[in-house]
């Protein structure tokens, strides 16, 4: 067989040699179009995209803030968790007018910014590809939350990130004593009135020195009325709202919402101080116990002179005066003293279990105690709320003429103050239990014994509630053995 020439091969590799040299030029070309068109794509969607930041509810003094994105012929509605004081919003700018009575517009406006740029990117990120509006939420929702666990916080919803939302929540559902959630409720108020004035709301993030130095100050600086009479707050106050506020931040870490640590510090204090209160003697007992309420001391003494509410009020004060000589002679509190039943007492030993400290506690029966309870056959007062109990021992103090003038300090408004009054002015359902306190420590039982009486853990608790002078100390230390020299 005759083998044909290898010149006659050349056409054929030359047409391969062509061929493949055309789709290799082809594939750049086609690559090089495609990489402008992308780039030409994307600068044209970043052009043709528009976003507004827009008010929710007009008609509201504060309403939220809803980002419409306008791109490629679709439109995305997304909440953005900002909100706005509508007298301070311009329609026409889509930002806070800068204005100095609305400190906050410059905050917002940086944050309506950046989300502003998150929402861009999230839209630019899918490309040729037109997202959904559910898509768009989403990336949004998921961005938000990255940036919060970036910044130490670890929920999984934008709304359970702010303080105040929690804390309600965990008074609601907190098993405490009533007067523990009272504090709580009163602690969300003041949050709430707080954020009120800074136009702001608090998150867990937001909880650190420098919230601390602001609040802080505010409460400070703030007064409350009273009768038409104004006061600051104490320093107790406050240190009670920053103990509850650390509860609620303690809590919420507890349960995985956070992991911000700024209200750890050491600066972030709870601020306390041993107030001035008073004690009542056990003369001065004697002389509340021997109080006989008429109808002609009340009427000398501005009550009023009807017949029927002569009668309600002299029953009233019998009840109360009784009340509160238990808490005396019991040193009970009032939460407790205010609900001793018959089978509470037992072989002149009072067995009961107090509520604040869930702790049951034996204390011996005083002989003027048993006294009261002669005269009332056993039938103890019914209970009454704390509020108009302090209410009546103070008239009862008064009538007994508890009047000398006493001198308490306390510090409000960050300083301390003196404060004049006649003694049975600053009488308190809490004065029985200090009374009861004091005046067995004068009377030589030892504090270790007041402790177990009081419930008390510690015995610093006991030895406060002691309201004891130097002097009379003294006096009460005369007799001993140390000082007589007799054994």
């Amino acid at each position: 067989m005759r083998v044909k020439p290898f010149i006659y091969i050349y056409p054929y590799l030359f047409k391969i040699f062509c061929l493949i040299g055309c789709c290799i030029l082809e594939n750049r070309i086609f690559a090089q179009i495609e990489s402008n068109f992308n780039s030409k794509t994307l600068q044209n969607i970043l052009q043709n995209m528009n976003i507004k930041f827009l008010p929710f509810d007009r008609r509201k003094e504060k309403t939220s803030l809803r980002a419409f994105i306008y791109h490629r012929g679709q439109e995305y509605r997304v909440s953005v968790g900002e909100s706005v004081i509508m007298k301070y919003w311009s329609e026409a700018k889509g930002r806070c007018k800068l204005v100095r009575e609305y400190k906050e517009a410059a905050f917002v406006n940086k944050r309506i910014d950046d989300l502003e740029k998150i929402l861009s990117g999230i839209v630019t990120s899918y490309g040729l590809v037109t997202p959904t509006e559910r898509q768009v939420r989403d990336d949004f929702k998921q961005h938000m939350e990255q940036m919060n666990i970036d910044a130490g916080g670890v929920a999984h919803k934008m709304e359970s990130q702010y303080l105040v939302n929690f804390a309600r929540s965990f008074a609601d559902e907190a098993i405490r004593h009533h007067r523990t959630r009272t504090g709580y409720i009163t602690t969300i108020h003041k949050l709430e009135e707080y954020e009120k004035h800074t136009r702001s709301r608090l998150r867990f993030i937001d909880i650190d020195m420098n919230f601390y130095n602001h609040f802080h100050r505010w409460m400070t600086e703030g007064s409350y009325m009273k009768k038409d009479k104004e006061y600051y707050y104490s320093k107790n106050y406050i240190g009670g709202l920053f103990k509850n506020i650390t509860v609620f931040m303690n809590e919420a870490h507890s349960r995985g919402l956070h992991n911000f640590t700024g209200y750890r510090d050491k600066k972030f204090r709870v601020e306390s101080e041993q107030t001035d209160s008073i004690y009542l003697t056990l003369p001065e007992l004697e002389k509340i116990f021997n109080l006989n309420f008429t109808e002609d001391m009340l009427v000398g003494n501005g009550f009023d002179a009807r017949p029927q509410n002569l009668k309600r009020a002299i029953f009233s004060l019998n009840e109360e005066r009784d009340r509160f000589l238990i808490g005396c002679f019991t040193a009970l509190r009032h939460s407790d003293y205010s609900r001793l039943e018959s089978l509470h007492f037992s072989d002149d030993i009072i067995a009961i279990w107090t509520q604040k400290k869930d702790k049951k506690v034996y204390i011996p029966m005083h002989h003027l105690l048993r006294k009261i309870l002669l005269r009332r056959g056993n039938v103890l007062p019914e209970p009454i709320s704390d509020q108009k109990h302090n209410d009546q021992i103070k008239v009862i103090g008064r009538l007994a003429g508890i009047d000398g003038e006493v001198l308490l300090t306390k510090t409000r408004g960050g300083a301390r103050e003196n404060i004049v009054g006649k003694k049975y002015e600053f009488i308190t359902s809490h004065t029985a239990r200090r009374s009861g306190a004091t005046n067995m420590y004068l009377a030589g039982i030892d504090v270790k014994f007041i402790q177990d009486i009081l419930g008390h853990a510690k015995v610093e608790q006991t030895i406060r509630y002691i309201k004891v002078s130097a002097e009379e100390n003294a006096k009460r230390l005369q007799a001993h053995p140390y000082f007589t020299g007799k054994n």
